[in-house]
């Protein structure tokens, strides 16, 4: 399993100086060696300046909380060849933080793999709010899942991810979420002693299980907040209204 650390810049008349700080240590850190060492930062839009870094933090709004986050993939399961495109991975797993949150979070990240042997990329990002205990399970949960996927497909030499930064978080399929579909033996009473049986699915992200209640509609994953059954519900609606205009 993936770890992600987080902690965040105490909110004082010098928070800004202290996040600034941060990006000159994750950029000049020693290495092995104990020589200072000029890494390459990189953000959103990829390769970025010290310049660049120190900007966003002077135009982060009053009340924004500047998080010190750690990403570093499971050096057994996951990173065991040290080939991990850690950018990439980065840039997916803030995309997905953007989307939960439903804001723009600007950040700047540099990869350290020079001064141990487990690869880790550090990222200062400033967030408006403070992040909560479900936020950050959910980065280490995403952080697995992406780190896995990508694992998987380079061991099968395969260059071009079916994940990418550009594209969303997830792929709908109609079909896709048919075996995940189950029925439950448990039944839900009802009045006049009747049972209805209750159907459920499982998330294929969290892998945890989904109540329908009776609804076949698209919803959202309790766990992980995944739009399951979207597209299968949007097939749905085109199949009717063209019954709809075929009747008409």
């Amino acid at each position: 399993m993936a770890v992600v650390n987080a902690n965040y810049v105490k909110r004082n008349e010098n928070e800004r100086q202290t996040a600034k700080a941060n990006i000159y240590y994750i950029q000049t850190r020693p290495g092995r060696d104990k020589q200072r060492q000029s890494r390459v930062l990189f953000g959103p839009g990829g390769p970025m300046s010290r310049h660049e870094a120190y900007e966003f933090i002077n135009a982060a709004p009053k009340g924004t909380y500047f998080y010190r986050l750690k990403l570093s993939p499971d050096p057994m399961l996951e990173d065991q060849r040290r080939d991990l495109n850690m950018q990439k991975l980065t840039r997916a797993i803030m995309k997905r933080l953007e989307k939960r949150l439903k804001t723009h979070i600007p950040w700047a990240a540099a990869l350290h793999d020079d001064h141990t042997d487990i690869r880790h990329v550090h990222i200062l990002a400033a967030i408006p709010g403070r992040l909560n205990r479900y936020e950050l399970e959910f980065l280490i949960r995403e952080a697995t899942s992406l780190a896995l996927s990508q694992r998987r497909f380079l061991d099968r030499g395969v260059s071009r991810l079916p994940w990418q930064e550009q594209q969303p978080a997830q792929t709908l399929q109609a079909g896709k979420y048919s075996a995940y579909k189950r029925y439950q033996p448990a039944l839900v009473p009802r009045r006049g002693g009747a049972h209805l049986p209750q159907t459920s699915c499982e998330c294929p992200r969290c892998h945890m299980l989904q109540r329908h209640n009776g609804h076949r509609g698209s919803h959202l994953c309790g766990s992980c907040g995944l739009m399951l059954h979207k597209q299968k519900e949007q097939a749905m609606t085109r199949r009717k209204g063209r019954e709809l205009e075929r009747f008409l």
